[in-house]
């Protein structure tokens, strides 16, 4: 394990947070993200719980866990994204990071992902989460494959033009290489 390569992967958040503002429920499929409360109250959310969030309290989403923060005031929160390369397929020792490998080379059904990394060829328990990952092309905005594609097939032919269309790109750039293999591929 290197622990120099850890350090730069970790990354550290500030977010001013006030009621007016919403913060869509997204995810991170790569990372982990700790939520400290500074200043204020509100509420983490994680799927469907809510924990409430005063200065000194913190919560966790998990990586692939649908997540967001509100606040009925003003909230201030440090976030830290830790990387989480969680194994997918356990029958066969595929992790969430090999599978966004084969997207960035074009794999985009199940049937490229079970050829290029074994995943889902097992007992099968995995091919839910696998669909699930094949859809995204942006966890942070949310974005779909779908609309990157569409975002493409109506001109927008660099990164920087369907991350105006789209936000694909704009959090935490990690799917900045899915987005150039689908404008390369259009698909």
């Amino acid at each position: 394990m290197d622990l120099e390569l850890i350090k730069e992967a970790i990354e550290t958040r500030v977010y001013h947070i006030t009621s007016d503002f919403v913060v869509p429920h997204h995810l991170h499929d790569g990372q982990d993200e700790i939520f400290y409360c500074i200043k204020g109250s509100g509420y983490g959310v994680l799927e469907n719980t809510e924990f409430e969030l005063k200065p000194g309290e913190s919560f966790v989403a998990h990586a692939g866990k649908l997540h967001s923060v509100r606040t009925d005031e003003e909230l201030v929160l440090t976030a830290f994204l830790i990387p989480n390369n969680r194994i997918i397929c356990h029958c066969k020792q595929v992790r969430y990071g090999d599978i966004r490998k084969a997207m960035t080379g074009g794999a985009r059904t199940i049937e490229d992902i079970q050829e290029i990394t074994g995943a889902g060829t097992g007992c099968g328990g995995c091919i839910e989460e696998i669909e699930r990952i094949i859809k995204v092309a942006c966890g942070c905005k949310n974005v779909s494959i779908d609309m990157v594609v569409d975002a493409v097939k109506d001109g927008a032919d660099t990164v920087e033009k369907v991350q105006e269309v789209t936000g694909a790109g704009d959090g935490c750039g990690k799917c900045k290489l899915l987005v150039q293999n689908i404008i390369d591929i259009k698909k």
